[in-house]
């Protein structure tokens, strides 16, 4: 199980007002490992409860929101992560699973016991959520996402473009989605996550872009626009 625990602070930019702060992160910043030249794409299946409690929580500006998802990174992927996340205000706390192929589409079917047989007591938390709301596939998001990464503060400043919603939530391992966009295609979503504080490097950056922070979801982006 892997745990991670940092501030999360989102953005709304013009591609166009990116590439202009590309250059300096390139200057200051590693390109993330993971990926091609620090770019890949993330396609996420969210779920939610009967009721759309987790969706409503977002929308109603509830302190603490919870969601829980399945996510890859091609759909030729053998293995998903299953997680659990957790955010009040900019306070965020993800913990996810390594699941097999076969389990991602388990848990599309609605069949989660796979989960009772798990070590980790965060399977068992999740059987138990996911069992008592009713939990099932909602929307499957997909984004292609440029990702760089700085050691102080386990900093990373992540890209995302070319944001796309399902209207069918089944089908996450298929070759093409069908999907439309969720954004205007000159934007994208700006986010910066980081353990602690912001190292005084990017301070500025952050500074400069502040005046347009967003509170933006995803999930609720697609929910809501499908």
């Amino acid at each position: 199980m892997l745990e991670v625990l940092r501030k999360e602070i989102k953005y709304i930019i013009p591609i166009e007002r990116f590439l202009v702060l590309e250059k300096k992160l390139n200057l200051m910043m590693e390109k993330d490992n993971y990926g091609d030249d620090g770019k890949y794409t993330v396609r996420t299946q969210y779920f939610d409860s009967i009721n759309d409690q987790d969706l409503f929580d977002n929308l109603h500006g509830v302190e603490e929101k919870r969601k829980i998802r399945v996510r890859i990174y091609s759909p030729d992927a053998k293995t998903a992560k299953l997680e659990y996340k957790c955010k009040t205000n900019i306070d965020g706390r993800k913990t996810s699973l390594i699941i097999s192929r076969a389990e991602a589409i388990e848990m599309e079917k609605g069949c989660f016991d796979f989960l009772i047989n798990r070590e980790e007591n965060l399977a068992k938390q999740l059987y138990v959520k996911i069992i008592q709301n009713a939990y099932r596939p909602k929307t499957i998001v997909e984004y292609n996402r440029m990702a760089f990464a700085y050691p102080v503060s386990d900093l990373r400043i992540t890209f995302d473009t070319s944001l796309r919603g399902t209207v069918d939530p089944y089908g996450l391992f298929n070759e093409k989605l069908a999907s439309i966009p969720l954004l205007n295609e000159d934007l994208g979503v700006l986010e910066i996550k980081y353990t602690g504080f912001i190292p005084s490097p990017f301070r500025h950056l952050v500074e400069e872009i502040d005046t347009i922070s967003e509170g933006i979801s995803k999930y609720s982006l697609s929910r809501l626009l499908i």
